[in-house]
């Protein structure tokens, strides 16, 4: 007996030319008849039966088992999405077929079903019963009598007597009843059923088919290749998109970012050196209530330079050893200036974490473009490279030229863009600069 397959036997009595026998039933995978079944449209879990007559008997079982319907394993999705697969991956076969009486064959073969769908413990058994057409649940099918159960069992008798049988336990499923005189008595009673009992073979008299599968520990389908591969394939969709939205949090993670103090100037500060930057002054950008006001250069006063530095120390965050800058000037008429890049290596400007970040941004390009004007000056910071392009094509879709833009508007929406950032407003004026007085 092959204990990788579900195995069935029936006894059979109403031969016409053959002794008492036993029909073996067993359930398998896929088929040698799968392929011409697809061709004429036969059920494929029952198509091996054609060719010994028994393809209605098994769609009755197949219709039976469907009725039945078996507890699906929790993670088995593709059960759930699929309906019934456990039962379409069953195959019956018989073996030694002879004539007989095909109805007695409907229980045992909803039996094969079950033990191989469920992989049941339990490999081998004996039945004989008709599944009823008439008397059923709503899931569940009632297992009617048939003719020559006292027979049927005592052919059991002698087989088990001659080890024709598999060896140990057994059991053997009947109908609650059997026929006598055209009057229905219990199967339990009978001789036989002690007869058995003696021989190590237990025979359960059921009303339902939903009894076998309990006694089976077949009321439950297995877990399918399908099954695993639906699994395996949704944990690492999950994981791929837990890992895509932990990325995208730990982009979007605010960098705190301090703002050092230099030379007893805090925030963004001005600084005057000589051409030769042999001298070197540091100022306080002057604030007007919330605004702070940055002299402009006039043409005048080439002999220095003029310039806005930064002195910053973003701070560690997890996961994040390194972080990527860009330095963005926007005025209403001075538009947008973004830096990304070291202008001398064009490398990215990185700093590290908890490593301070000095910056020093020279205005000279400020000379003849004394315009009065808000303006924001603003350091954008995140986690992966910062392309000044892309900041460029992000602001204009966002704010389309026009003759003045809104900066307070820009910083706002730039702030939202880059969750590590500062921005400092100010303000440009007529005015010349500090350091015009103290250098020569």
């Amino acid at each position: 007996m092959n204990l990788s397959r579900a195995t069935v036997y029936i006894p059979l009595v109403e031969l016409t030319d053959q002794p008492n026998q036993l029909l073996e039933i067993y359930c398998d995978g896929q088929s040698e008849w799968d392929k011409k079944s697809l061709d004429k449209d036969w059920h494929f879990v029952v198509s091996p039966l054609r060719p010994f007559g028994l393809y209605e008997e098994g769609l009755k079982a197949v219709n039976s088992v469907h009725k039945l319907s078996l507890k699906i394993p929790f993670w088995a999705f593709y059960q759930r999405l699929k309906r019934y697969s456990w039962l379409d991956n069953q195959r019956l076969h018989c073996v030694n077929i002879l004539e007989c009486e095909g109805e007695s064959m409907q229980l045992g073969l909803a039996i094969a079903l079950l033990m191989n769908a469920s992989r049941s413990p339990i490999r081998c058994t004996l039945a004989t019963g008709k599944l009823s057409n008439d008397t059923q649940k709503d899931y569940d099918v009632a297992v009617d009598t048939v003719h020559g159960i006292p027979q049927k069992l005592q052919l059991l008798v002698e087989k088990r007597q001659s080890k024709t049988l598999p060896q140990g336990f057994l059991y053997c499923f009947t109908p609650y009843d059997y026929l006598h005189n055209g009057k229905r008595y219990p199967v339990s009673n009978l001789p036989e059923v002690k007869a058995l009992a003696a021989l190590n073979i237990q025979v359960k008299p059921i009303r339902w088919l939903s009894d076998a599968a309990k006694v089976l520990h077949a009321d439950k389908s297995h877990f399918l290749s399908q099954d695993k591969g639906l699994l395996i394939s949704t944990g690492i969709v999950l994981i791929v998109l837990l890992g895509f939205l932990l990325y995208v949090s730990w982009l979007s993670y605010p960098i705190k970012i301090n703002v050092l103090v230099g030379k007893a100037k805090n925030e963004p500060f001005l600084v005057c050196t000589n051409r030769d930057e042999s001298d070197v002054q540091y100022y306080d950008l002057k604030r007007d209530g919330a605004v702070a006001l940055l002299p402009t250069l006039a043409n005048k006063n080439k002999q220095y330079n003029l310039g806005i530095a930064w002195r910053i120390m973003p701070m560690k965050t997890p996961l994040t050893a390194l972080y990527y800058i860009a330095l963005i000037d926007v005025g209403e008429k001075a538009a947008y200036k973004i830096i990304t890049q070291n202008t001398k290596t064009q490398e990215p400007i990185t700093v590290l974490a908890d490593e301070i970040f000095e910056w020093y941004w020279p205005m000279e390009e400020e000379i003849n473009k004394t315009h009065e004007e808000e303006r924001v000056l603003m350091i954008a910071m995140q986690r992966t490279p910062i392309a000044a392009e892309d900041i460029y094509q992000l602001l204009k879709a966002r704010f389309p030229v026009s003759d003045s833009l809104k900066v307070l508007e820009v910083r706002d929406f730039l702030t939202t863009q880059f969750p590590g950032s500062y921005a400092f407003a100010y303000k440009s004026i007529f005015s010349p600069p500090p350091c015009l007085k103290s250098m020569p």
